[in-house]
């Protein structure tokens, strides 16, 4: 959902031949906007920018990629992953994105200029999701090793979070930074 809750946005696309990325009218279905060649793979994650302006998408073709969400026009992409790019977020200022991946790492970049500015390891399977915390530099992963975990911009481990036992697919933070939601293969 965008931040003012008007548009939904979606991604998909059939494998290994188009990432499409449509762009709905909450209050009445009415597709506002569809980016047909967001990617040239299935899209994984979808998170519009703060202000709302803009929305960054991940994929399996090893991008993620930044567009105007008022035209739909192509902005920047995010290239350094080696497989998968499972999950992005942006950090609450807008001026920094992370991404995670079927590469076992997450990458921190400067999204206005496309800089990656760090690479963080550790991680024994795919980092299937990550989500910044609230308005700081934590990032909530989700991983098939299991984890949830908690890390900053810097790298540096928050902590773990107990629960999983298999495979975890997603994670999701609350507004507030307060609360965490995981889902995985263990229900």
């Amino acid at each position: 959902f965008s931040p003012d809750n008007q548009f939904l946005a979606t991604g998909g696309g059939e494998p290994s031949r188009s990432g499409e990325l449509k762009i709905w009218k909450v209050a009445d279905g009415a597709l506002v906007r569809e980016i047909a060649d967001a990617h040239s793979d299935t899209l994984f994650d979808l998170e519009f920018s703060p202000d709302g302006t803009m929305i960054a998408s991940s994929a399996s073709d090893r991008f993620a990629k930044v567009h105007n969400v008022a035209d739909g026009k192509f902005i920047r992409a995010f290239e350094g992953h080696t497989h998968h790019v499972m999950g992005v977020s942006w950090r609450a200022d807008g001026r920094m994105l992370a991404t995670s991946g079927a590469d076992k790492v997450v990458k921190v970049w400067n999204a206005q200029t496309g800089d990656q500015t760090k690479t963080i390891t550790g991680w024994k399977k795919e980092v299937t999701a990550i989500k910044f915390v609230s308005t700081g530099d934590e990032m909530v992963t989700a991983a098939g090793d299991p984890q949830v975990s908690m890390r900053d911009t810097n790298g540096g481990n928050r902590g773990g979070f107990g629960g999983p036992n298999d495979f975890v697919y997603t994670v999701r933070v609350s507004a507030d930074g307060k609360t965490f939601a995981s889902g995985g293969e263990s229900s």
